[in-house]
Parts: C-alpha cells; sequence; structure tokens
C-alpha cells in the first residue's frame, strides 16, 4: 500500500497535479468459525500469497486494526470485502457496522 501511495504520487508530481487524490483499498475480510481458512483460500483464488498483508481474518478488533493498518498506510478509505463463500452475507455487512466501525477512530483520513 505505502509502494502503491508513493508511486502514484511521483505520477502525480511528473503530471504537475497538486489536488487531492483519494486511495480506496478493497480488503479482502473473513469472520466467524473458520474466518482464517476461508480467508486464506479466497486469497488463493485472487491469485494472491495469504502470506501477503492482502486481507484480514478474525474478530472484531483484529479486523479494525486492519482497517486502521490499511488507513495509515496511505488508504483514504477502506471498503471490506466478505469472502465469497460467507455463510453470512448480511451477518458480515451487521458485523462491520455494529462491532468494526466502532473500534475504527474518528475523525480522520478515512472520515473526512
Amino acid at each position: 500500500m505505502r509502494r502503491a501511495c508513493a508511486h502514484i504520487e511521483t505520477g502525480r508530481a511528473r503530471a504537475g497535479r497538486t489536488d487531492a487524490h483519494r486511495v480506496t483499498v478493497y480488503v479482502l475480510a473473513a469472520t466467524g468459525p473458520g474466518a482464517l481458512s476461508r480467508w486464506e483460500a479466497e486469497a488463493r483464488r485472487w491469485n494472491f500469497d495469504p502470506a501477503d498483508d492482502v486481507g484480514v481474518a478474525g474478530d472484531a478488533a483484529t479486523v479494525a486494526a486492519g482497517v486502521m493498518r490499511w488507513a495509515d498506510a496511505g488508504a483514504d478509505t477502506v471498503v471490506l470485502q466478505p469472502t465469497s463463500d460467507d455463510p453470512d452475507p448480511e451477518g458480515f455487512i451487521e458485523f462491520v457496522a455494529r462491532e468494526v466501525r466502532p473500534l475504527v477512530p474518528r475523525p480522520g483520513p478515512l472520515f473526512p
């Protein structure tokens, strides 16, 4: 993420761009029973190495820490993307809204 943001800024500088540029990142995420194995399988489906920092699996505190890690690396917006085999997509959305969101401080880069 940091390398990508630096690359973006290099290109913007070469183009003479000085206006604001927002960075949105989509992060694979899983929670609940089997979260880690579902997340690892999803990462492989996307041809990512699960050892790379391309997602997060776990409880609300773990997922919120992941959100802040990407924000600290330069993301203005972090979108949590459930695994394609998530057993309860609506429950995932509720989990993010009710349990993860309150753990992400505001105001900050995610909430201008």
